[in-house]
């Protein structure tokens, strides 16, 4: 490896073409700057410097050695510019959220990505296990998530809540005694965060009744947001969903909404890597984030 002192030195020489000009500027002793050539041409094994009186000329080698000490500096010169530069409407933003957050967020991030061409924004929907998974695992970084959840690697903040909505098949009556009973015998649609749903909803509202997940009937089950309410809409079963996702289903006149008598409000947690630096170019979409969904 070349010491990169005397790599300075040899450097400097050319450039001032006099050891004791070379020698001042860089507080050494002129004796110090041959010392530091002649390492170099043992290092090398070849002569650097042609000398002739108290001049020189550079050898091929010494020719070389400079030329690869210009692109050196030039590398250095772009690392550090690299290092130490953080644009903030470029690169690539992953984030990771439910379904029905994705579809209320994205346009908002799309406004932003038309202003800044060079963004590169890659929005997925998951439910809360995956989200958590990705994010230890550096596949995204930033996540929005309905739990809370201790680790010491993430950091969580509350930026929000979202209503839970048991919905069920238009044909029905509202009026009647929705039980747990009741509710069972239509059966339950289930999908990714289906069940943390319906914990959280069930044992506020049907506490007597309800005995735990191995009492349910579980009529189907479905991963894509947009055909979560569709067996719903046609009479198969009822679900819990977010309000956000059942406002956006297309066949609201297919659907009713049970009132419940203790709503549910689902925490949502903006969540990252608790040690790792996000780019400055997180900073506009967090903020996003906060004040839409606070």
């Amino acid at each position: 490896m070349i010491n990169q002192k005397h790599l300075n030195t040899f450097m400097k020489l050319v450039e001032t073409k006099h050891f004791t000009h070379t020698a001042e500027q860089l507080f050494m002793t002129q004796p110090g700057v041959t010392q530091h050539i002649k390492k170099l041409e043992k290092h090398f094994n070849t002569l650097l410097l042609a000398r002739y009186g108290k001049q020189f000329e550079l050898t091929l080698a010494g020719e070389k050695l400079y030329q690869m000490g210009l692109s050196m500096r030039t590398l250095e010169a772009q690392l550090s510019e690299s290092i130490n530069h953080d644009d903030a409407t470029r690169g690539i933003c992953s984030i990771t959220c439910s379904g029905a957050l994705a579809n209320f967020l994205y346009p908002y991030f799309v406004q932003q990505q038309s202003v800044y061409p060079q963004l590169s924004v890659f929005v997925e929907a998951a439910p809360n296990q995956n989200i958590i998974t990705d994010l230890l695992s550096n596949n995204i970084d930033l996540g929005i998530v309905t739990r809370q959840t201790v680790h010491e690697q993430l950091k969580q903040t509350l930026v929000g809540y979202e209503e839970l909505q048991l919905v069920l098949p238009a044909s029905v009556d509202l009026n009647q005694d929705w039980n747990f009973a009741a509710l069972n015998q239509i059966g339950f649609i289930n999908h990714p965060d289906g069940l943390h749903f319906l914990e959280k909803v069930f044992s506020s509202n049907f506490t007597a009744e309800y005995k735990g997940l191995n009492s349910l009937n579980i009529k189907g089950y479905v991963n894509q947001l947009q055909q979560i309410l569709l067996p719903v809409a046609q009479g198969v079963g009822y679900t819990i969903l977010q309000k956000r996702a059942v406002q956006q289903f297309s066949q609201q006149q297919q659907l009713k909404v049970l009132p419940l008598t203790h709503a549910i409000q689902e925490p949502l947690y903006l969540t990252q890597k608790r040690y790792r630096q996000l780019p400055s170019r997180y900073q506009w979409f967090e903020d996003k984030i906060k004040h839409l969904l606070g």
